[in-house]
């Protein structure tokens, strides 16, 4: 653990016990304890067993901020800070060394979301909502208790771990922003369950989540069921073409980073890495030898290579969960000079996912070379994406490719590159 990371748990415990004494003498220890038993107790079953993950930023988040509205209504600031704590406890059940001080920040961190939240609910409430029902305290307690929990994490995950890619705290609120909306509607429904209809129906309603839950989560496991055999598919044609080895995997890092440049929707840029993971299937209809090749290409053998595109196209079009987006594999050829291939379209006319997928295929060829193509190095890559500005590329989105090289988004891949160049070399 560095030194600025102690100072930083230093403070947020000195915090916390501060908060809890401060809290405990201002709103008093007087509690219901039915309602603080019945709360815990669902906090933590929610913690335990209603976990959501979120693939791109590894970024794990539950049901727990719903729950705890309710909480917010029936409990004062200092129990509900208490109820927060006690109710994301997570409970390991593979063996796995205690960290004291991981345990005692994440209590500390959500009671002191938990607290502030129920405090602001209080006040909110007696100024805006009065007697109705409290639309407008559930959301400034949810956004209070959404910045102070994610926050306090993003710090801590920040000075942590220096050597780790980290999202920009921008980007990081951003990815997170869809589960705060999702937590304030979840939230609302859960209270007036409570309100009007008390603790059993409550839980009905949490059974019901649960459900729905589960049903989406069903169908992601089939999308990922799809993918993983498309993958198996792209190691058959890894194993065809040493030039093209990984490949695919490559790209849709790249396509990643550039996605994240743009500021698209997390779904939206999903959908654009999964088929930039694919986007070369069509070419196991493609003659091995003609993959292999390390001549120049007759015509008819260029025809064929450009029919991948179709061919990829037409074997994943019955696939429900793919066929919306397959636009973006049969284009990721086409120009933004209308020179392109299948069709020729130009400019706007192009999907915008083709777009990016174009420049980040283009730029893992210039990266690690081909047998017709040597490498380049990041200054030749750079120019020769200026050159095609216009031409090849969609001008906007070619700034932003090198605007991410020279930060250096890309280096690992030339660093990869240099080192399997230094093994070959070691063999001859």
């Amino acid at each position: 653990m560095n030194k600025k990371l102690k100072i930083y748990l230093a403070i947020i415990y000195s915090i916390f016990l501060i908060t809890l004494i401060v809290f405990a003498f201002k709103f008093g220890l007087k509690v219901d304890l039915i309602n603080l038993l019945f709360f815990s107790i669902i906090g933590l079953l929610i913690s335990n067993f209603s976990m959501f993950f979120n693939s791109m930023t590894e970024i794990s988040t539950s049901m727990n901020l719903p729950i705890l509205i309710t909480v917010f209504f029936l409990f004062n600031p200092f129990w509900a800070g208490l109820i927060s704590a006690i109710g994301t406890v997570a409970v390991k059940f593979k063996k796995k060394q205690f960290v004291w001080y991981k345990f005692v920040f994440n209590r500390a961190d959500f009671f002191l979301a938990g607290a502030f939240a129920a405090w602001i609910f209080k006040i909110s409430r007696f100024h805006l909502d009065g007697n109705s029902f409290p639309f407008l305290s559930v959301l400034l307690a949810s956004i209070v208790y959404f910045l102070i929990n994610n926050l306090l994490v993003y710090i801590v995950i920040n000075l942590a771990d220096n050597d780790v890619n980290q999202l920009s705290l921008l980007n990081y609120f951003r990815e997170l922003s869809k589960n705060l909306i999702v937590s304030y509607f979840l939230g609302l429904i859960l209270l007036a369950s409570f309100i009007y209809f008390g603790r059993i129906f409550f839980s009905l309603i949490i059974i019901l989540l649960f459900i729905i839950k589960d049903f989406f989560y069903s169908r992601l496991q089939q999308m990922n069921s799809y993918t993983q055999i498309i993958e198996s598919f792209l190691k058959v044609i890894d194993s065809k073409d040493h030039y093209t080895e990984g490949h695919c995997e490559r790209v849709a890092n790249y396509t990643y980073h550039l996605c994240n440049e743009m500021n698209l929707s997390r779904a939206k840029s999903e959908r654009i890495i999964s088929i930039a993971k694919i986007h070369d299937i069509g070419k196991i209809y493609v003659d091995d030898d003609i993959l292999r090749s390390s001549k120049k290409l007759t015509n008819q053998e260029y025809s064929e290579i450009q029919e991948h595109t179709r061919y990829g196209y037409e074997l994943l079009k019955d696939i429900d969960i793919l066929n919306n987006d397959l636009d973006i594999m049969l284009y990721h050829h086409e120009r933004w000079d209308g020179m392109g291939y299948p069709e020729g379209i130009e400019g706007e006319d192009i999907p915008v996912g083709a777009r990016v997928l174009a420049i980040c295929d283009s730029l893992d060829v210039m990266i690690t070379g081909r047998s017709y193509k040597p490498p380049m190095t990041k200054e030749e890559i750079i120019e020769e994406f200026k050159e095609c500005s216009g031409k090849q590329f969609d001008p906007e989105l070619t700034e932003k490719i090198i605007k991410l090289i020279k930060k250096g988004f890309f280096d690992d891949g030339f660093k990869s590159r240099e080192k399997i160049r230094e093994i070959e070399l070691s063999y001859n």
